[in-house]
């Protein structure tokens, strides 16, 4: 008698599922996407701590194990188990054991290819994106120190003009990033552009154009390079890497492709508008976030053994994590599965690599350059501020539309765009109050805190995956959690700025 009751609550309450079909003897087959983390919700029966459940193949070949929450007010237990992406398509059975009822069949389950990219139902891809969000806010909240505020690096001079054909264009290039607007990311975009006018002026003068004529080519053959998994995604990254050496080259492959596809009718929604940002972050990002974490890491204090690789290191990490997070962005977003097919972690892992051998050959370029001096020069930025009112706001609403394409909840989307938004109004005002004598000591470190902010999101990560919710909710639980970290530590940077610039203020009376 429990059996069959047991059967049938199961089968009502099984999460994220389509319909269950009648199977063999009143056994429920399920339809599941692979990749994705599924639930099913068992309780009233205090045995339901005994039992363990698998998903196993017809020939007992292949076998998932579920993982169990904690108990709920009412005893109802929720059964979780992630199908990876290699898992083999087919027909499996979900079996449960118990030492009073032994092992019985209770459902079917048919697995399918993903169609619905959503990171709610991912959890190891929500987490790497919302580390990444903790990680760039939590940074940004440090940049604004006095220790950081200052960046700088080495230019050539100008007389360097390549003649003909090439020398007009180089003459635009400069002109088009003068009229850009002046902030960090003007500040990045020539700086990261240096490494190759060392190598050739004329390949630098020539290179945006070309991206952007790569990018428009990428736009018109997207839709005819989709069935194959591999050429989206090898075809993004070399974009990206080219995106790296020159983020200025990569924003005009992201014109001539956001172009293309708005021509030709592919942009109708919200959701592919979104893509397109996500591919240009891509783009162009990686490289530039690198170079920022480089030259704040360069500045903290470590052992004299770490300090040759570590901050290469974790720079390129940097880099690598921005580019896959773009990659899952752009795969939530779009409208189809593509235009990346592939989101796996050789291909961030192999750019990662490419980010770090950049960064010692231009350490290498670069080592001898004091010595010349005759066709260099040094360029410094004091950042005036980290980010702009209209950046804020663009986050805002990007935080916003991305919590409704995952969870298609108006308020709960609107609230936690404001929510984390907040951090970054916090980094438009230096408050002269509160004043705490204890923060005046505190020497900030990136590494550090971005270790601990790892840590406590981590912690926070396993609690959330023990609570008997299913993985939507979890997925919604862990990004106000996100929001919540990155706003105390928000506020904790402002109180450790407020009260290191006091010191500032007294020294300079």
């Amino acid at each position: 008698m429990w059996n069959r009751f047991l059967v049938a609550t199961f089968a009502g309450v099984v999460l994220l599922l389509n319909a269950p079909m009648a199977h063999g003897a009143d056994i429920p087959v399920l339809t599941w996407e692979k990749g994705k983390e599924h639930n099913i919700i068992l309780g009233g029966n205090g045995q339901v701590k005994d039992w363990n459940i698998s998903l196993k193949g017809l020939n007992d070949a292949s076998t998932l194990k579920f993982s169990m929450s904690n108990k709920d007010a009412r005893g109802f237990v929720v059964f979780s188990v992630n199908i990876p992406d290699s898992y083999p398509n087919g027909v499996y059975n979900i079996v449960t054991n118990s030492a009073a009822e032994g092992s019985k069949v209770v459902a079917g389950v048919r697995i399918s290819n993903i169609s619905n990219y959503n990171l709610l139902q991912i959890p190891i891809k929500l987490i790497i994106i919302l580390l990444t969000l903790i990680f760039l806010i939590a940074t940004l909240s440090m940049l604004r120190m006095e220790k950081y505020e200052r960046i700088e690096y080495i230019r050539s001079k100008l007389g360097l003009e390549p003649s003909g054909f090439a020398g007009v264009l180089y003459r635009l290039r400069n002109s088009l990033i003068e009229e850009i607007h002046k902030s960090i990311l003007k500040f990045n975009i020539i700086r990261e552009g240096e490494l190759l006018h060392k190598f050739s002026p004329a390949a630098w003068a020539v290179l945006p154009w070309v991206s952007l004529l790569a990018g428009c080519g990428v736009s018109i053959s997207s839709r005819l390079i989709n069935g194959i998994e591999l050429t989206p995604v090898l075809v993004y990254a070399a974009i990206a890497v080219v995106g790296m050496l020159d983020p200025f080259s990569g924003f005009m492959a992201a014109i001539g492709f956001g172009v293309v596809h708005s021509i030709t009718g592919n942009v109708t929604s919200v959701r592919a508008v979104m893509a397109l940002i996500a591919i240009g972050v891509g783009w162009v990002a990686p490289g530039i976030i690198a170079s920022l974490y480089q030259d704040a890491l360069n500045k903290d204090k470590f052992n004299l053994f770490f300090k040759k690789f570590l901050p290469d290191l974790i720079a390129s990490a940097m880099g690598g994590l921005v580019f896959f997070t773009a990659q899952l962005l752009t795969n939530s977003f779009s409208d189809h599965q593509g235009p990346i097919a592939s989101s796996g972690y050789w291909v961030p892992a192999i750019f990662a690599l490419l980010v770090f051998a950049r960064i010692k050959g231009e350490k290498y370029l670069n080592k001898d350059l004091h010595q010349k001096g005759e066709n260099y020069q040094m360029r410094v930025m004091v950042l005036p501020r980290v980010i702009s009112p209209r950046t804020i706001i663009f986050a805002a609403i990007y935080f916003t539309c991305a919590s409704y394409a995952w969870t298609r909840l108006i308020w709960f989307s609107f609230e936690i765009g404001l929510f984390l938004a907040l951090p970054l109004v916090l980094l438009m005002v230096r408050f002269e109050n509160p004043v705490i004598p204890f923060f005046r000591k505190i020497q900030r470190n990136i590494f550090y805190e971005l270790v601990v902010l790892a840590v406590i999101a981590l912690a926070i990560f396993n609690y959330v995956q023990s609570l008997p919710l299913d993985v939507m909710e979890k997925g919604k639980t862990f990004m106000v959690y996100t929001a919540s970290l990155l706003l105390i530590h928000g506020i904790y940077s402002s109180i450790v700025d407020s009260s290191s610039r006091e010191v500032e203020l007294e020294v300079a009376a």
